[in-house]
């Protein structure tokens, strides 16, 4: 071949490079543009998903994937008969995490809106799994969410290790205590031990929460409201004298949870003669003697007496939501609540509207600031009492929150547990799901929103 051949040979091989590129070149340029704008160019097997594996607008999707050229729809395995196995609204609870084809992290629909009129749950959004963000839509769930939210499900320990500050999963301990055990958990694999007759010292382990603030009296953050669950379980004898695992003692004898203002909440003469009054405190549920419960303290009022609703050797899942009214503080409280729930009774409910605070604490301001959990125990018997699953929240709105149940009508629930609610609107609610145990796959699950008023609404059925 000829060096002028060789020339001819190149340059036609060059020119039809560049032609090509010039007959791609508007294909180009718009996918280029597509990069910048959130519209994407790709003719993608799922077209009527977007990006981040949610399906928030399948129309627009679907109207995109019809003005392909017929051709281009034979390639991609899709043609009118596929369009009815596209997910539908009704499927998107139940979508990916992220998309396996760009490994983009799932995100949330923009937004939820709703012409429902009340108070009511229309769509739920998210995958059934521990942790998984979860999108709650509706209406009537009201402007206002917690304002300070604690969630520990001790998770994060290690069987017979202390528990940390950092362990719980929202929020810190102020002070923690006591050691993670794995004899039993409600949920996951671990648990707190509160009181044992050798590991936990006999008298509890008093761990505190609060929220840190600098303008409070003590550094923590005052609150006149709160909303506290917890689950316990005795692995042994009920605490104090004269009882078994299958009866209570004849003493009083627990105070598992424990709120009040200042470290020594109990005693506000004795804290006063130091300097700086402490009181208000208010033990949740204790136990006073051969089965009789009230909410009670040493430096507050309560005629709060409590029905039958402890089941021996199961979990007890408890909660309290408490208000005082500042316009008239030494009152009758704005609110109380009592809830219980166990694997052998229906739900037990109560509701107290008595006095709580005393007006002769005129040294200390009508607020709490702290919560102690496994607070003290008789040291009697062969105990062995453990915690799992502890939520508090405090502020306005203290009541609102997110729960899962085992039951469309709470009433029937033997189990529910809570989640965080991260973002919280009348319309939408962001959740980090917190399944308590439940398995999706072997049981129904409703889910549950409670406004900032304590009212519940109906259950929503998930996984449908």
């Amino acid at each position: 071949m000829s060096i002028l051949n060789l020339y001819r040979t190149e340059f036609m091989s060059n020119y039809r490079r560049i032609e090509s590129f010039r007959a791609f070149k508007p294909i180009f340029l718009a996918c280029l543009l597509a990069l910048l704008m959130p519209l994407g160019c790709s003719s993608d097997s799922n077209e009527s998903r977007s990006d981040s594996g949610i399906q928030p607008q399948q129309d627009a999707a679907e109207d995109a994937r019809d003005a392909q050229p017929d051709s281009e729809q034979a390639q991609d395995g899709h043609s009118d008969a596929d369009s009815s196995e596209e997910p539908s609204d009704a499927d998107s609870s139940n979508h990916d995490a992220s998309n396996s084809d760009t490994g983009d992290v799932w995100s949330p629909p923009l937004d939820c809106p709703s012409d429902t009129p009340g108070f009511a749950i229309t769509r739920v959004d998210g995958d059934l799994e521990d942790g998984a963000p979860l999108v709650v839509c509706g209406a009537g769930f009201g402007a206002q969410g917690p304002e300070a939210v604690f969630f520990e499900n001790f998770e994060s320990g290690t069987a017979g290790e202390d528990v940390t500050e950092s362990s719980p999963v929202r929020g810190k301990w102020l002070s923690p205590s006591g050691r993670y055990i794995d004899d039993a958990a409600r949920s996951g694999a671990l648990s707190l031990l509160v009181a044992d007759a050798q590991e936990a010292g006999g008298r509890g382990v008093g761990a505190v929460m609060g929220f840190p603030d600098e303008s409070g009296d003590f550094g923590l953050m005052h609150f006149d409201q709160f909303f506290v669950s917890w689950a316990e379980r005795d692995l042994g004898d009920f605490p104090g004298n004269d009882s078994s695992p299958t009866e209570f003692s004849s003493d009083s004898s627990a105070k598992d949870v424990w709120v009040m203002y200042g470290t020594r909440g109990d005693n506000y003469d004795y804290s006063c003669s130091q300097g700086e009054c402490n009181g208000n405190d208010i033990v949740l549920a204790t136990h006073t003697g051969g089965g009789a419960f009230k909410m009670d303290g040493n430096t507050t009022q309560s005629n709060w007496w409590m029905g039958d609703f402890w089941a021996f050797q199961q979990w007890n899942m408890m909660s309290v939501y408490l208000a005082v009214n500042q316009q008239a503080p030494y009152v009758d409280i704005d609110a109380g609540v009592f809830e219980h729930f166990s694997a052998d009774k229906p739900m037990h409910r109560e509701e107290y509207g008595g006095p709580i605070m005393r007006q002769e604490l005129d040294q200390i301001p009508p607020v709490w600031d702290r919560i102690k959990f496994g607070a003290w125990y008789r040291q009697a018997g062969d105990v062995r009492r453990i915690m799992d699953d502890l939520y508090v929240s405090v502020g306005e709105g203290a009541p609102a929150r997110v729960e899962i149940a085992n039951a469309q009508n709470i009433e029937d629930a033997t189990r529910i547990a809570i989640s965080v609610v991260d973002q919280w609107s009348d319309t939408r609610l962001d959740v980090t799901l917190n399944l308590g145990g439940f398995d999706p796959a072997q049981q129904d699950l409703y889910l549950f929103v409670v406004d900032a008023n304590n009212q519940r609404s109906s259950g929503y059925a998930l996984g449908e």
